[in-house]
Order: C-alpha cells, then structure tokens, then sequence
C-alpha cells in the first residue's frame, strides 16, 4: 500500500516511477532515443570559463547529430567571475561550455541534464500536472529550444510546466518534423521569474538545423561563422544616463560579449564618455563569409552594421529566425535580400554573407547602433563588437566552410503557402505596463491585463489547423520584443512606427519570424499605438499549451508572457 499524500502534486510519470521503477524504465526505454542509464551528469571542475577583451573570436565547439540522433549530457552549473558577476552554464562531460548542437530535418536531439547548482529555498508551486519537480526555486532550470517547431509536451520544449531543482536529471527527448526550416536556432533556460538572471550569467547556446546550403545555394562552400551575442553586467555599476540628451556616449546598460570575448564598457565619470574593447574577427583576402549571428542576449536589442572607415557596407541576408527568406514556397534558390544593417531583436537571429575589407581598408568593424528604446526603455548605444582583421592567404582558414550540399528535400518547407490561406480568426493583443514599470502584461484586447503565473490558465484557445491573423500593439513608453513559441508567423505590416518616431525594421515584412520589435508608443493621446500585424500558423502537428511572450527577459519575469492552447481539430 502506498499513501496519497506521499505522491501528491507528482506527475504520472512521477508516480508510475516511484511505485513501479522496473516497469517505467521498460516503458521508456521503448521511447525513440531514450538510454536506460538515468545517472545523473557530475559536475565539471572550473565551469563556465570566459574570455579576456580584446581576444580573437573562435567558433563555439559544435556536436553533431549520426544516424538520426544527437544524445547530449549536459551539467547546469554557476560559478562567479573576478568581478563578482554570477555566471550559468551548460557544460557537457568533457567540459565543453554551451557547444553549438547540429541537427537535421527528421532528427531526435536527446538531452540529459543535472542541475548542480546550489540548493534554495521554494518559491512557487506548481499546479499539477507538471514535468519534473513540482515547485520552483531560486536556482530551478529547464531548457525552451528556441524558435524549434516541436512538440511543447512532457520531456519536449515545454517551459509552462517543466521544473529541474537542484540535484534533479532530467530527460529531453525533441524530435525535430522532417520539413523543419534549416537555419539558427537556440537553446536557454526559461523558468519564469528567473529567466533573465540565467541567460544573463551566460546559459545560452546556439542550435542549427542543417542544410540550409540546399534551399539557398549562395552559401555553398562560404567559412561559416557563429556569433553567438550575450550581455552580462558592466565592470562599472554607474547610474543610468539619459537616451534623449546625449545618445552618442550614452552609458549601456549591459555590456555585450561575442562568443564569451567581453567588449568591456568603460566610462570617464568626468564627461561620460564611454569607450569599448571590440573583439577581433579575423577573414582572408575576398574570401566572403557566411555570419550566423544570435542576439542571445537578456534584455540588448541590436541593430548590426558592417562599417569600413565609417561607411556602412551592404550584406545579404540568407536567413531570419531559422528560416531562409523568399523560400517556403518552393522558390529555390530564393532571392536573397540585401541590407546595410539589420534590427536584430532580443532573441532573433540572422544569417549573412559579408565580404572582407580590401587591403586599403584602415577599420573594419560589426557595429550595433545606437537604439532609442523610449523614455523608460534601456541605453542600447552606439558601440562596435568587433573589429574585423585579414589574416594571410597562407594562415589557417579562420572558419570551416559549409558543405556542398546535404541533400534535404528543398520543396515546399514549413509554413508554406501562408499567405494565400483563409484567416479563421483575428485578434488584437496589447503590450503595457503599470506606473512604476514593475508589472508588465501581454493581453488579448477585451480581457484584464493580468501578469503571468505558471498555473493561469490559457488566455487564447485554438484550433489545430486553424491561420489567425494577430495585431500586437505596444501601448507602453519602451520598447516590447514579441516571441511565439512553437511556430514562426508571417510578418505581414508595421505600423505607426513613424509616427512616434521610429523607422520600421528592414528586411522582416513579407518574411516568416518568431521574433518582431514593436518600438515604444510617445504617450501622446493623439499619436497612435505602433502595432505589427502578422499571420499565425497553426496548420502543423503542434497541440497542447505552450506560451508567448515579451523576450526582453526583466519583462517576461515580471509578468508579460500568457498561455495558449491548441487543441485537436476534433
């Protein structure tokens, strides 16, 4: 006989394991993937190592998927740096920190994690039914595969539910649909409340899907570059200075890192003049390379910009949020889009082809501009990232080139077809916040504005099957980053951005995202919202409840994310 109490508010999985182990383990051990071998991962000596300003940037270490599979084990740690700043990790076995992980379209990525950072007390429960441990903590982890259409179930990318204490292993098991679009993806940690602190100390690291190189041929053999762009507190805690006085030397909020190399922000309290130390990335002599670049940042929006001696130089894009533009409809090889900068949100990614500077070139840098977020939003100034240097023709390739092909079906991809569908329904939902900035809130128009709980229950419901057209409007005085989880969007219209006095972001209307800016409004009552207008497809395999939300993390932890359920056709 067992007693109710000791197995309430566990899961049925929970329970089954706990009362019949020998038989949970014979079931599971029938799921695609699964390793009998539940030990949990150790932790790894000297976690989370970091870079000095000034270094050159290297590839993060890359895993590859063979026959179908990717098995990862991954130990979540924290440690603390010289400067007192609280780091996270993902550290495999061997002690690789966050490697970039390769899939392809069909593929299963299996992960074992164990949280070995220190214990601490409960903050909130869980209702049941949950995944993992039932309340979280100040140190609880999990981790959303970001931008992946997969399955928000149990041991999949669910983050509504999914809870890993201290001292818990945690199996995943993210089984990617054959007609996955390939491109940059990512993979954090996403317990509300927390969420901010954990990609922040760094716990972030970047996914692909290959074979982007059979939809978009132009990248066939280019030296491929990930960049993968964190923020982490300055070395200097100083005051925050004004966006609207002095943009040019406006004091940053966070510093930024590429690949873990800091850029260092310095500030002369004398004149408030603040200076940078930018990576160096090395190219040859006209030899383009193809940049995945992931603004796997906390709260930095960016705006990236290839400069030589001051002037800004045109770039292809090849892909936005892992999918490739112009291409879901068959139309291979797709047009590429050419820009001079592109406004990456929080959370978005872009994949381009820059050419290196000429011998006579005296600075070459990737910059991110200056960024006026709203009279209450963050400093995101002027800086540069890194500074780009040509190495000798007869040096060691600086990046490894992409292979010729992987032979992916380069037909209709995912999200096909979209914008000829009918629209079933169309809704409008509202970015705001309280006075004081201290509760934010996503909410459907027509519904009280009400800050997330993990237990809420959903505030939109839907049909499998079903394309709604959503109008997101921010009627708050900074700006708000929209994320969808589970499925991209079609970005159809920006509107009123001008008229607050904001530009409309290039490149990203006409294409498929799961990430889009929506700039602050001015608070004149006769100036309208700014809104972005897209198409919502949810005619994939997808059902269940899973999340959207504001990605500037301090705001998705303070309450601007809410749940949606999709439910069977039948």
């Amino acid at each position: 006989m067992y007693s109710n109490e000791k197995y309430e508010g566990k899961s049925l999985a929970q329970t089954v394991f706990a009362l019949f182990p020998g038989f949970a383990l014979m079931a599971m051990a029938a799921m695609p993937g699964f390793s009998q071998d539940a030990s949990a991962v150790q932790p790894v000596p000297n976690p989370c190592p970091r870079s000095v300003a000034g270094s050159v940037v290297n590839d993060p270490p890359a895993l590859f998927s063979q026959n179908g599979v990717l098995n990862v084990s991954f130990s979540y740690q924290q440690t603390t740096d010289a400067a007192g700043r609280t780091l996270f990790c993902f550290m495999t076995s061997n002690g690789l920190e966050e490697p970039t992980l390769h899939v392809k379209p069909g593929d299963t990525l299996n992960i074992t994690v164990t949280n070995n950072t220190p214990a601490s007390p409960v903050e909130e429960p869980f209702n049941a039914p949950n995944c993992g441990d039932s309340s979280m903590t100040g140190t609880s982890v999990n981790i959303h595969y970001h931008g992946t259409n997969t399955s928000p179930g149990c041991h999949a990318d669910n983050v509504t539910k999914t809870l890993i204490n201290s001292g818990t292993t945690f199996h995943y098991s993210v089984a990617f649909p054959n007609n996955e679009p390939p491109g940059l993806y990512w993979y954090h940690p996403h317990v509300h409340g927390i969420a901010e602190a954990a990609v922040f100390g760094g716990a972030s690291g970047a996914l692909i899907v290959d074979g982007i190189e059979d939809v978009q041929p132009a990248v066939s053999g280019l030296q491929e570059r990930v960049l993968v762009i964190r923020d982490q507190p300055t070395l200097q805690q100083l005051p925050e200075s004004n966006p609207q006085v002095n943009s040019k030397f406006e004091i940053p909020n966070h510093d930024l890192t590429v690949n873990y190399v800091p850029g260092d922000a310095t500030t002369k309290i004398q004149n408030g003049v603040t200076t940078f130390t930018p990576s160096i990335l090395n190219m040859q002599r006209n030899q383009p390379q193809f940049w995945r670049i992931c603004n796997c940042t906390s709260d930095t929006i960016l705006d990236l910009q290839v400069v030589f001696d001051g002037v800004p130089q045109p770039f292809q894009i090849v892909g936005i949020d892992a999918v490739p533009v112009n291409s879901q409809d068959g139309n291979q090889p797709a047009q590429l889009i050419t820009a001079t900068h592109y406004r990456l949100p929080v959370a978005g990614r872009v994949e381009i082809i820059v050419n290196p500077p000429s011998t006579s070139v005296k600075l070459a840098q990737l910059v991110t501009q200056y960024i006026n977020t709203g009279p209450v939003g963050d400093e995101d100034p002027l800086r540069p990232l890194s500074t780009i240097d040509l190495v000798n023709d007869n040096d060691p390739a600086p990046a490894t080139p992409l292979p010729p092909s992987a032979g992916l079906n380069t037909g209709q991809q995912r999200f096909g077809g979209l914008s000829t569908q009918p629209v079933n329904t169309s809704r409008t939902l509202i970015f705001s916040e309280n006075a004081t900035s201290t509760a934010f809130f996503i909410t459907v128009q027509g519904q009280t504005p009400q800050a997330f709980d993990n237990n809420n229950p959903p505030s939109i419901v839907t049909t499998q099957g079903s394309v709604e057209r959503w109008t997101v409007q921010n009627q708050a005085q900074e700006n708000h980053e929209f994320h969808m989880h589970q499925i991209h969007f079609l970005v159809q219209s920006q509107n009123n951005f001008e008229a607050n006095g904001s530009q409309q972001a290039p490149a990203i209307t006409g294409q498929l995202a799961d990430m889009v800016e929506i700039p602050f409004w001015n608070g004149d009552p006769n100036t309208p919202f700014p809104s972005v207008t897209m198409l919502m497809d949810f005619r994939g395999p997808d059902i269940g409840d899973f999340v959207y939300h504001c990605h500037i993390l301090g705001h998705e932890d303070l309450g601007m994310m809410a749940i949606i359920r999709v439910l069977p056709p039948n």
